[in-house]
């Protein structure tokens, strides 16, 4: 099973220009990962998992160094310039003519490798997936885009494909299911879009990250049970084709109580949003910028007052002027003061109509009366989940939902199935559907959705070793819900909560 890798191909754009060059005469060898955060735990957590790639690059001439002024890429490489550079590795198998890419993101920096009998000098390069290149973006919503978006009942996945569009992902490189939840409220302020993203996602169920591709998805709670990939096996393997088979029972997100929490919230009557602490002072001829963050968001802005006055309490208010720029939850004050003296502002002030609301909500669903393993618990003891926190559950009708999705997941003890060195497949892609047979481990076929894939590429082939959920704990009814769309109700399928 090692020989099958036909070739393999390393790209980089060292220029950012869009042309790529081939390094692949280069490439000793190649391994990286890519996972999801497991189902449920998500909703724990604003934090996704950015996937990554090493890269070991021959160096003898010196190509990849950044102080080897005679190397060829010297020029892009020196004090950094490499940083967050293009990259892509695609594989090819069983003498195929179609390469898949198994990583597409962008570089970190090089560090010198070990010389090696065989390889000579080398050089070690790290790579993280697209989430990388836009992390540390920050991005605001202006106010009026803010209630607009309220306005027209925004879902999750719309919020998200306007956030990566903010911060400069193409069009093209966006794909996201539908909503499932409509989110009244929300909003950037100075904050990291793909953060947010991950956040939003995991409070409705569902799954945000950028797959070998270097495509941004979002995948819905339901998206297992509706995808060609998922629903249909993609890979097929046996005790022959892998190196070992292991099956593990995880309590860590065992459960038979879960109570999720909802942050109700509604535009408020008219009130002065903001004010400052401390009365500004502009120096004669002199443009400041004053940022003023509201405590919460604003639905709507009625308006800015403010009066100016020299140290002697002389009104300057005529010679002062203050540009606003309104964000959801701050505006950037530019004031310009066209007198020769020194004004200080007062009262300054914004007018509108906040949001008000909080955590007031709670929905509880237990295995006693909305489950079916209260048995294993009633000799057990109970075991609680408290989700709370997550400001993107805003409805009675949202929490109670996820509580719900999420004790049909946590109820029963999770099977996992770890398949280690199995032949690689590089068009296989996380949430895909595949099934394991090994009589020694299960009587009946394993049939799991990939939640992690690692891989090695080197002289000895392309290996994988796959993480999988078993598709039944997921999904009790697997392929027995109801699709809009495809069937009637004469089918007697399940309706997805």
């Amino acid at each position: 099973m090692s020989t099958r890798v036909i070739g393999a191909r390393l790209w980089v754009d060292w220029d950012f220009d869009g042309n790529y060059t081939d390094e692949s005469a280069y490439l000793v060898n190649a391994r990286g990962d890519m996972s999801l955060v497991p189902p449920g735990a998500g909703l724990m957590s604003s934090s996704g998992i950015i996937s990554q790639m090493q890269l070991t690059l021959r160096n003898a001439s010196g190509r990849f160094s950044p102080l080897r002024t005679d190397g060829a890429l010297y020029t892009y490489i020196r004090d950094g310039k490499s940083y967050h550079a293009p990259v892509y590795l695609e594989v090819t198998i069983d003498g195929g003519s179609n390469y898949h890419r198994v990583f597409t993101g962008v570089l970190k920096l090089p560090k010198e490798g070990t010389a090696t009998t065989k390889d000579g000098p080398t050089v070690i390069v790290d790579a993280r997936s697209m989430e990388e290149r836009y992390l540390q973006q920050r991005a605001s919503v202006y106010q009026s885009t803010f209630a607009g978006q309220h306005d027209l009942g925004y879902t999750e996945s719309d919020y998200i494909n306007t956030w990566l569009q903010t911060v400069g992902v193409p069009v093209g490189s966006i794909s996201r299911d539908a909503g499932i939840f409509v989110v009244p409220w929300a909003w950037l302020d100075d904050e990291s879009a793909i953060e947010e993203c991950w956040r939003l996602a995991a409070a409705c169920g569902g799954r945000f990250y950028a797959d070998p591709d270097g495509v941004f998805r979002y995948e819905n709670m339901a998206r297992w049970q509706t995808s060609a990939r998922s629903t249909t096996t993609q890979l097929a393997i046996s005790r022959d084709s892998m190196n070992r088979f292991e099956l593990k029972l995880l309590d860590a997100d065992l459960y038979n109580v879960v109570t999720v929490e909802a942050s109700p919230r509604a535009p408020g009557g008219a009130d002065v949003i903001w004010e400052p602490d401390d009365l500004p002072l502009v120096g004669p001829g002199a443009t400041t910028t004053i940022t003023a963050r509201f405590d919460t968001a604003a639905y709507s802005i009625s308006g800015l007052q403010f009066e100016a006055a020299d140290d002697g309490g002389n009104n300057q208010t005529v010679n002062v002027t203050v540009t606003p720029t309104y964000y959801a939850q701050r505006a950037d004050l530019v004031v310009v003061n066209s007198s020769n003296v020194r004004v200080r502002l007062y009262p300054l002030r914004i007018v509108g109509q906040p949001l008000v609301g909080g955590p007031e909500v709670e929905e509880r669903r237990s295995s006693a009366a909305d489950g079916s393993n209260h048995a294993f618990f009633s000799t057990r003891g109970d075991r609680t989940l408290a989700v709370r926190g997550n400001a993107y559950v805003q409805t009675r009708a949202h929490a109670a939902t996820l509580a719900q999705y999420l004790l049909d997941r946590c109820e029963f003890p999770r099977l996992v199935a770890y398949a280690g060195g199995c032949p690689g497949s590089p068009a296989l892609r996380l949430g895909d559907r595949v099934t394991v047979t090994d009589a020694l481990a299960a009587t009946a076929i394993f049939t799991g959705y990939v939640t992690s894939i690692d891989w090695t590429m080197d002289e000895n082939g392309f290996r994988q070793n796959l993480e999988l959920v078993q598709v039944t704990q997921m999904y009790p009814h697997d392929g027995q819900y109801f699709v809009l769309g495809t069937h009637n109700f004469a089918s007697n399928r399940y309706v997805f909560y």
